[in-house]
């Protein structure tokens, strides 16, 4: 099954090889005590660094999900008041995580079609310590330009920004946002079960500013652990290994980049000059959407139908999300999918309806 879902999605074929490889050299059974643990770990956090260009002074941790980072964000870091700017499902879920933590935190839902930089100046951030930010709204295909001087926030603000279905896909402005957060699943190209949180030095100035060792995933903790070149749990060792793998297989993510926007074209092309499908963009402004996952729009017959025929030639889609779910269809475009993946995906449209 060529899998085009918007995570957990397609594998790169070489983990394959790269799990086998982590078997037979017995790291799948290592303590994460261990010396060769500790370099394993040193090693890909140095290739990340490297490969995606992540400045030298932010901080790399692996935790279990993205959505875990949520609460590490309102546990470690939110002094008293955060703010969360949201158009869709994944948005409004972090929001109200945060709230339950910091009852005094406050959310403002915004139209589809519009950018963050349209309501910025629309909306009050006084006494806002942690402004949150999606970065890739994977449940609508919405992607944001995120940069600092869109807010205007108190200069000890901190921004923390969620590109779950974005990192590893397309280059992001590490130094826009003090925290950025992501899982592998999606333009990673493992499966699921390890989560990234990258800290700018302000994110922990923070954290030592606050002091908060209440909870086991506080970053403080992380952080002594982190610089033993170990976790402050026991982590994903496979997962761990098989990313340090990649990173070193794979191009630079500059590379990776290019590629993810010329996929994009591609299908946002094809959907361009095929009328008789009756489907639109969910995003109607092109410079809104999410170059890693496309939503297209239409009657729920029709959807159910272009999801049949893909499936009945071991092609899967996305389905909608929430209140996108029966008149959506999300299709991946993330870095394991190839030019020969669309290909298939693109004839099997054309000749199946």
């Amino acid at each position: 099954m060529l899998s085009f879902y918007p995570g957990p999605s397609k594998v790169y074929p070489e983990v394959l090889g790269f799990i086998q490889e982590a078997f037979e050299e017995g790291m799948v059974s290592i303590n994460h005590r261990s010396p060769r643990f500790e370099q394993l770990l040193k090693s890909t956090l140095e290739s990340l660094h490297e490969k995606w260009n992540i400045p030298s002074d932010y901080t790399i941790y692996f935790i279990s999900s993205a959505t875990e980072a949520w609460e590490i964000v309102s546990q470690s870091l939110v002094e008293r008041k955060s703010m969360h700017l949201y158009n869709g499902a994944f948005g409004k879920k972090w929001a109200h995580y945060a709230s339950q933590i910091h009852p005094e935190s406050v959310s403002h839902a915004f139209d589809l079609q519009a950018s963050l930089s349209d309501i910025s100046g629309h909306i009050d951030f006084s006494g806002v310590d942690t402004l949150c930010l999606v970065q890739s709204e994977t449940s609508n295909g919405t992607g944001q330009l995120i940069q600092r001087s869109d807010y205007p926030l108190d200069p000890s603000s901190i921004i923390a920004v969620d590109a779950t279905s974005s990192m590893g896909g397309i280059m992001l402005p590490w130094l826009e946002a003090d925290v950025w957060l992501a899982s592998v699943q999606k333009c990673m190209g493992i499966p699921a079960g390890l989560g990234l949180l990258i800290c700018s030095p302000k994110a922990l100035a923070r954290a030592e500013k606050l002091q908060k060792r209440a909870h086991y995933n506080d970053i403080l903790l992380m952080e002594e652990n982190r610089k033993l070149f170990q976790t402050h749990y026991t982590p994903n060792v496979l997962s761990i290994f098989v990313l340090h793998k990649l990173t070193q297989y794979l191009p630079n993510l500059t590379e990776i980049h290019v590629q993810t926007l010329e996929k994009a074209k591609r299908l946002e092309d094809f959907w361009k000059n095929q009328e008789s499908f009756e489907l639109d963009f969910l995003i109607q402004n092109s410079t809104l959407r999410l170059p890693t996952v496309l939503a297209l729009k239409g009657n729920p017959t029709v959807i159910q139908h272009i999801k049949h025929i893909c499936l009945q030639n071991q092609i899967e889609l996305g389905n909608g999300y929430g209140i996108w779910k029966e008149n959506t269809v999300r299709i991946a475009n993330f870095p394991s999918h190839t030019a020969a993946d669309f290909e298939k995906l693109l004839n099997t449209l054309r000749h199946g309806l």
